[in-house]
Order: C-alpha cells, then structure tokens, then sequence
C-alpha cells in the first residue's frame, strides 16, 4: 500500500522479482474525491490478507476510519466498505471460522465485526459451520475500551473467543468475546 493505493502483483515462484502491478485497488470514496497523495483522509495504515470464512480478502484501514474489504478472487468488484467512526485506524485481526473482522484505532478502542451477521442477507464470504461455536451470535459489532492511548497491534487467538491488544500506553490486554470484557492486563 502506498498513500491511498494498494498495489496487486502475481509472483511466479516465492523468490520471483516483482514485476508490474497486475492491479491497483483504492477506494471508491478516495477516488471520487481524489485521493490526494500525502494529505488525503484515506491514506492507508494498515493492510491485511487472510481468511474471512471461505473467502481471502485483503483488508485496508485508513486515517479516516474507513476499512476497505476485497474479495481477492474478485478484485474487480469494489469493496465492502465500513466505517470506524471517522477515527485514525491501524490494527487488522481477522478469525477466519468466526466470520470476525477486529480493528483498533486511535480513540483507544477495538471494534468487532461480526460477518457472519452483517453479511447474513448476502452471505459474500460463505456459510457459517455448523461445528463451529459462535462466540459474537446475532450481533453485528461489539467495541472494547480501556487502552489509555493508540492500539497498534491487535490478534485473536485460535478459537476465536479472545483478542489480544497491545497499546501505546505500555499495556497488554485480553478480552473475552464472548462475556465482552477484559479478563487480563498487564503493564510491560
């Protein structure tokens, strides 16, 4: 990503160079006003690819808040796109079985996303498992707080219940999804 742009390239093998960018993914909003090089509201933080359900996307979070998700298998079509509250974004954390999409942004809080739930009338990432224990079931998002400063790094763990956050403010956090609240701090 650079600016407001994500740059798409196939490599032909691991070691490969790269070569020219098979595309160039931006947002729409960015592009209808613009984008603007260095000073654009829509300048990337932070990108992310991996698993949501059955789907890659690769996941884009702005300096305004906006988070961008592409289907990698259909990068022609424009992006599912929400917004963090106007806020500066940074953090990506995505549980592929849960459906869930976490974000951590500049007002100190982690948003999460529930897929499984927003997308529930056009299911564009796939069907929920049946085997699966769903730990954020019929709701749509929950946000956490209790950071003193900006949250950069964010993570879940393999069940998907806990995600990890780690702070500016020299603390490192666990919340619990399915209670939603934190069960551990620790200052380092």
């Amino acid at each position: 990503a650079m600016n407001y742009k994500v740059k798409v390239y196939r490599l032909d093998t691991i070691n490969s160079c790269f070569k020219d960018a098979i595309k160039t993914l931006a947002s729409p909003n960015a592009l209808r006003t613009g984008g603007g090089p260095h000073d654009s509201p829509y300048i990337i933080n932070a990108i992310k690819v991996d698993k949501l359900l059955n789907e890659e996307v690769l996941v884009s979070v702005a300096e305004n808040g906006e988070i961008c998700i592409w289907r990698t298998e259909h990068l022609d079509e424009p992006p599912m796109i929400f917004n963090n509250n106007g806020v500066s974004t940074w953090g990506i954390a995505l549980h592929s079985e849960q459906g869930l999409l976490a974000v951590s942004a500049n007002n100190f809080k982690i948003t999460v996303y529930n897929m499984l739930e927003l997308t529930k009338e056009k299911p564009v990432f796939g069907a929920a498992s049946i085997a699966v224990k769903y730990w954020l079931k019929d709701t749509d998002k929950i946000e956490f707080e209790g950071h003193n400063h900006n949250i950069p790094n964010i993570d879940f763990n393999a069940t998907g219940r806990y995600i990890a956050s780690a702070s500016i403010d020299s603390t490192c956090k666990v919340w619990d999804l399915y209670r939603r609240q934190l069960v551990s701090s620790t200052k380092v």
